[in-house]
């Protein structure tokens, strides 16, 4: 029998692999999973028809060595040499990125007017005098802004969002347009502070020349002297060695003049490119660039309550007061340097005041002609050399821009960058995916309920002796399941009579030698179809040859009798009150000779007293030799206590349990209360089972019944 072997050998086919439970699972919840993915297509849909169109135009800028260098005065450098490609360039993202480029740009575009970049308040009359709006302008201008290092190289993409192609090119184009005239400016304007003190001291030097000159010109004339004569003595050439060294020492004080007043004349950012020679300071300026870099991704992400903000606001707010420090001791350096090159030029000063008034007492005239030579050819060589400096300062004002270089214009973007639709299609179907199997999994980690193979026999610990399926209500007639189970040809297969045939197959092997003989059939709970099993199991083995009774000890709601359309005038309980002898209460199935029904009999008062009798047993015992075989219809188990009195009485019981609401605990439970019993449980029936379900449509709803089909069509 096809059921038997069902019985026999439990986990066949699709149940007794990995994969296969994992296809039930997939037909059981696979609705759940569905209406997830469906839900994530529907949002993915849902999000692309109604997000904003948004294009990102970029443009990509090089930023190379300053060409400068070469032509710059040594003591004034105006940017940090020792800045490594990687902490220059994240310096430069972060000028990019600033609110003053920000807000010149908004200037340059008036996009304070602008529809396509207002959009978030497209009617309002915005008025950048405004600090809050202008906050907020500039706030939805960097937000729009993003810079990226492309790779390893030293290049930069600018890129910009807009809901308009064409603003978005513009405002990318204009940012770098605004950013290398700001990068010009400030070193221009940081070399021309200098150049224009130095053009101030000239005027002053240009004067003194002309006054030694002149002064040099009229002793030549009082002395009759035409033309230059310089004297060979050792008195001169010491005068005009010390005359010199002044001139230089001059030339050394003002030099460190300029440097300490441009010092003092900027801002903190201009003292920073102006990068004096001091690694501790320049280090401390890229830490400070690094660190208000990383405060500002993550302000925009966290929000500036984020403890670990705050935590490194405090770093930054420690790394500016370093740095203060540093610049003070830099402007100190330099001023002490001013005030050496000071104290060295009034010594060479004196020195040279003592040996003119040397010259003067000995009262000679061509020694004095000689101090106005030399006084003449020192201020000369001071105005020359300052003047060179003030024109090399002038070429390095108009040579800083050439450290930027355009890759690539900004131009029109064609296709939107957002959404992205494809996107947006994977990111929600996978989520819906991973929800509803979420949900689907708690869903069957919550039902408790047996229903596969598996579940009883690994759960419970016992073999499913067969699985009945729901068929009408008609089909479990006594009458119509004989007509049924009897009935001739393919074309009359009934599931009902093959289910019924495999249970007794399964009973008749279940014990070795002879099969049990008195069998108690019961349920866990009412309504689980515990005497339609017992009826159509006594016709089922009368209808093999064997001789069979057929006991309704459900002394409570009795129902065999109705099945079997009999009175019952006579039964069990009459028996066992003495009021009866077992062959009165006896009755047999006109449909089927070999076929006893003993009914209930009266509802007595105390069914559990009668059921564990000393009558009952001695009416089994009579009973016994007479039959092949015994059943007993007993009340559930876990409602009254009667099938745990009979079970003792018994060769073995059958547990039956409906498909789809048999939970684990209770049947565990009715199992647990049999044992204790004595009684001698054979296995579990499944009864009501839909075929087509997952857990059983593997073999019964596509292989068994698909194979009895062809037959019906042959």
């Amino acid at each position: 029998m096809a059921n038997t072997e069902i019985a026999m050998q439990p986990g066949i086919g699709s149940e007794g692999d990995s994969f296969g439970r994992l296809v039930q699972f997939l037909k059981k919840r696979g609705w759940i999973i569905a209406i997830g993915v469906c839900a994530g297509i529907g949002v993915a849909f849902f999000i692309n028809k109604t997000a904003v169109r948004m294009y990102t135009a970029t443009a990509r800028i090089e930023i190379v060595s300053d060409k400068s260098d070469e032509f710059r005065i040594s003591q004034v450098q105006t940017s940090g040499l020792s800045m490594d490609d990687a902490e220059k360039l994240d310096t430069e993202t972060e000028i990019l990125e600033s609110r003053s480029l920000a807000l010149q740009t908004i200037n340059s575009l008036h996009l304070e007017r602008n529809q396509d970049f207002v959009q978030f308040e497209p009617n309002h009359p915005w008025n950048l005098s405004d600090l809050q709006q202008r906050e907020m302008l500039v706030g939805a201008f960097r937000g729009s802004v993003n810079v990226t290092r492309s790779g390893h190289t030293s290049i930069l993409d600018i890129n910009t969002v807009s809901r308009s192609p064409v603003l978005a090119s513009l405002m990318a184009n204009t940012l770098v347009d605004n950013y290398i005239e700001r990068s010009f400016q400030d070193n221009f304007n940081s070399t021309n502070r200098i150049s224009s003190w130095l053009s101030g001291e000239l005027s002053g030097l240009k004067q003194n020349l002309q006054k030694s000159q002149n002064q040099m010109i009229d002793m030549q004339r009082e002395l009759g002297i035409v033309g230059s004569d310089p004297k060979d003595s050792i008195l001169v050439s010491s005068l005009e060695e010390l005359t010199k060294e002044l001139a230089d020492a001059e030339v050394d004080r003002m030099v460190k003049e300029a440097r300490m007043r441009s010092l003092k004349g900027v801002t903190p950012d201009t003292i920073d490119a102006a990068a004096y020679n001091d690694p501790a300071l320049q280090m401390t300026k890229q830490q400070l660039a690094q660190l208000q870099t990383q405060y500002s991704s993550m302000a925009q992400t966290y929000g500036a309550e984020y403890p670990p903000l705050k935590a490194l606001k405090i770093q930054i707010e420690q790394m500016e007061r370093v740095h203060t420090q540093q610049e003070n001791a830099e402007v100190q350096r330099v001023q002490k340097e001013y005030e050496a090159a000071k104290d060295n030029e009034d010594m060479l000063r004196s020195k040279l005041n003592a040996e003119e008034q040397d010259l003067f007492s000995h009262g000679q005239n061509a020694i004095q002609l000689e101090f106005a030579r030399s006084e003449y050819e020192a201020d000369r060589l001071l105005y020359d050399g300052l003047q060179q400096r003030l024109q090399e300062a002038g070429i390095m004002a108009g040579l800083h821009s050439s450290s930027i270089h355009i890759v690539d214009n900004a131009d029109i973007p064609i296709f939107p960058s957002s959404p992205r639709t494809m996107f947006n299609y994977a990111a929600c179907v996978a989520f819906g995916l991973i929800v509803s199997l979420a949900i689907a999994l708690v869903l069957e980690a919550m039902d408790t309920n047996l229903k596969t193979m598996t579940d009883i026999e690994q759960m419970l610990q016992l073999p499913l002796l067969a699985a009945i399926p729901a068929v009408d209500t008609e089909d479990l007639l006594p009458s119509k399941f004989r007509e049924s189970a009897v009935a001739k040809g393919s074309s009359s297969w009934s599931r009902i009579a093959e289910s019924m045939r495999g249970m007794r197959t399964s009973i008749l092997l279940s014990s070795p030698g002879s099969p049990p003989k008195v069998l108690l059939i019961t349920s866990t709970r009412p309504a689980e179809g515990k005497s339609s099993v017992s009826t159509l199991m006594a016709i089922t083995f009368a209808l093999n040859g064997s001789r069979v009774l057929l006991i309704d000890s459900d002394l409570r709601r009795p129902s065999v009798h109705l099945r079997f359309r009999m009175g019952k005038g006579l039964g069990l309980s009459s028996v066992l009150s003495g009021k009866a002898k077992p062959k009165e209460a006896i009755m047999e199935w006109a449909d089927l000779p070999n076929l006893h029904i003993m009914p209930s009999g009266p509802v007595p008062p105390l069914p559990s007293e009668l059921l564990g009798s000393k009558q009952m047993e001695d009416m089994l015992a009579a009973l016994r030799p007479e039959y092949d075989f015994i059943l007993i219809d007993t009340p559930p188990v876990l409602a009254v206590t009667d099938a745990a009195i009979l079970g003792r009485l018994v060769d073995a019981s059958v547990l039956i349990i409906r498909y789809g609401t048999a939970q684990r605990q209770v049947v565990q439970r009715c199992i647990d209360l049999l044992d204790r019993s004595g009684t001698h449980l054979l296995g579990v029936v499944v009864n009501v089972v839909d075929f087509n379900a997952p857990e059983y449509s593997e073999y019964y709803g596509r292989k068994y019944y698909e194979y009895y089909g062809e037959r019906t069509q042959e």
